[in-house]
């Protein structure tokens, strides 16, 4: 595990309520997600992608095939330990640079279900809102809430 997948594991897990997987094996033959976060109290199942890279041509491949690579067998997976039920939801969520978001948001055939996330304010704590140290953070909203976004115009967040 690389500082940039530390960094997003402590922003999911700040919360106090999400369990984190790192590199967990959803499929032989296939790229292990970075993480995956279960939130038991929202019945939510959270695959995460961190990608520091100029040039994450990799993760388009990655979230173009999501649903037959990871959330299929990572769903029937979970189901069969009896960790999750049927009424568990599932999404992605993708953590890549600043720099980044514009061009990887003009490659992927479909955004339903997966949020990208700034991976400059996953990695900076004293930033978050303290909203993130609650249960109340909502990993789909589209941002990561920031204690500045009232007084400085909108946040470098996706």
């Amino acid at each position: 595990m690389d500082r940039h997948e530390e960094a997003v594991m402590q922003f999911l897990t700040a919360n106090g309520d999400t369990f984190i997987a790192p590199h967990y094996e959803v499929a032989a033959g296939w790229v292990c997600p970075s993480l995956v976060a279960l939130r038991p109290a929202r019945k939510q199942i959270w695959v995460a992608e961190v990608s520091a890279s100029g040039y994450p041509l990799g993760l388009v491949d990655r979230i173009n095939q999501r649903i037959e690579k990871w959330y299929a067998p990572l769903l029937e997976q979970l189901q069969r330990l009896k960790v999750v039920q049927g009424d568990w939801s599932i999404g992605l969520l993708i953590f890549v640079r600043n720099d980044q978001v514009e061009w990887l948001k003009g490659r992927v055939k479909d955004w339903s279900g997966v949020h990208v996330l700034s991976l400059e304010t996953a990695s900076s704590p004293w930033t978050w809102h303290s909203s993130v140290w609650t249960e109340d953070v909502d990993f789909a909203a589209g941002a990561i809430p920031r204690k500045d976004e009232a007084t400085s115009g909108p946040a470098l967040t996706h």
